[in-house]
């Protein structure tokens, strides 16, 4: 993932790409993508140097507020978390990812992130099976409409609200 000087990279882009270098070698997978303006799925091909790029066009990364895909888990490798002393990671990131730290790898929880279009419903709500440094993977996902979902990666950076369940 490498060293960004503490930037918007290093807690919210980074993690994503990785993430979705993840299922990259899952190949030929449909994966969910979400952004702020839009929801769709499409075929990911490759995700270097901040750029997502699928079968239905590039997407930098900064943008992914979620991916979604079964494949998703616990042994999913994310980044280890580090609390920052400044910067957006600080004020933005930390926040999200101490409060779902301290409901627990294993809890149940509504999460609601920046996401657009139509595709699932807000708040998903899940089981919290990994937390990494700017990713959430949630499993046993039923979105608003009490529909089942895949697996979500969500950017912690990109949450809006957290709320444990039980």
């Amino acid at each position: 993932m490498g060293v960004f000087d503490k930037s918007i990279c290093d807690c919210c882009v980074c993690p994503m790409q990785s993430v979705m270098k993840g299922l990259v070698e899952t190949s030929g997978i449909s994966v969910a993508f979400f952004t702020p303006n839009n929801t769709f799925f499409a075929t990911l091909n490759s995700a270097e140097n901040f750029v997502a790029n699928t079968n239905n066009g590039m997407l930098p990364i900064c943008n992914v507020t979620a991916v979604a895909d079964d494949s998703l888990d616990r042994s999913t490798p994310l980044k280890p978390i580090q609390n920052d002393s400044k910067g957006e990671c600080s004020c933005c990131e930390d926040p999200s990812t101490n409060e779902l730290v301290s409901l627990g790898v294993g809890s149940r929880a509504l999460i609601e992130f920046v996401k657009g279009g139509f595709s699932f419903t807000l708040p998903l709500e899940g089981n919290i099976t990994n937390i990494g440094e700017g990713i959430v993977i949630l499993d046993n996902v039923i979105d608003a409409d009490g529909s089942n979902t895949p697996n979500f990666a969500i950017s912690t950076c990109q949450i809006t609200r957290v709320e444990g369940t039980q």
